[in-house]
């Protein structure tokens, strides 16, 4: 294969990736295998940027390891090489180094219409959140709010990486979310990440911003 037919980027790369390339909140299912091996991972890809993404799992493959990553989302299967550059307690990061023009593409459109850098709008709502292991909602007050996620006050915050279910109240709408506990957790409160919005709910959060814009 000629270096004309593919794109690769080196996992060198990846530094100058987590400095100056914003990761944007994405959902998609992924199958990750670990090169030369017959093992995979199944899980959630949550993050999303020209270079990598982060899975979410509870079982990554170690920093270093050479992967194959196909990520499905829409009815689009976005293929790749790479190799975990590191490794959390929520999952793994993983670093394209060799993409085909095509993926390429579907990547480009996927980040294009997807929120990037987020303007965040001071807005003072109620927010009600719950994590999937209880069935009681904290009630909290949103500090403040963008496409991407928002941040809510509370004393007891939970710990970064939890996925919790988000309900915002303002001006008469309701917004819901699957969101994610960033790692914006302070004894003032906690920073949320939404993982997946519904149409809907995303109606609802661009009429919220366009309001606070239009001031």
């Amino acid at each position: 294969m000629s270096p004309s037919t593919q794109t690769i980027t080196p996992l060198a790369a990846h530094h100058a990736e987590r400095r100056r390339v914003p990761r944007i909140p994405f959902q998609a299912t992924s199958v990750v295998t670990e090169t030369g091996s017959s093992q995979i991972v199944v899980a959630q890809t949550t993050e999303l940027s020209r270079y990598g993404c982060f899975v979410q799992t509870k079982k990554p493959y170690p920093k270093g390891t050479g992967v194959h990553i196909e990520m499905a989302e829409a009815g689009t299967t976005f293929v790749a090489s790479g190799a975990v550059a590191y490794v959390t307690g929520e999952g793994m990061g993983v670093v394209f180094s060799v993409v085909e023009p095509d993926n390429q593409d579907i990547l480009e459109k996927w980040l294009s219409r997807t929120p990037r850098r987020s303007t965040r709008y001071t807005i003072g709502a109620r927010a009600e959140v719950k994590d999937p292991g209880s069935r009681r909602e904290n009630v909290l007050a949103t500090r403040d709010l963008s496409a991407g996620g928002c941040f809510v006050i509370t004393a007891n915050p939970f710990p970064p990486g939890t996925p919790i279910h988000v309900r915002i109240t303002h001006r008469g709408d309701e917004f819901h979310a699957a969101a994610r506990v960033t790692h914006n957790v302070s004894a003032r409160g906690m920073g949320l990440e939404f993982i997946e919005v519904k149409p809907n709910d995303r109606a609802i959060l661009e009429k919220w911003l366009a309001a606070e814009e239009a001031k």
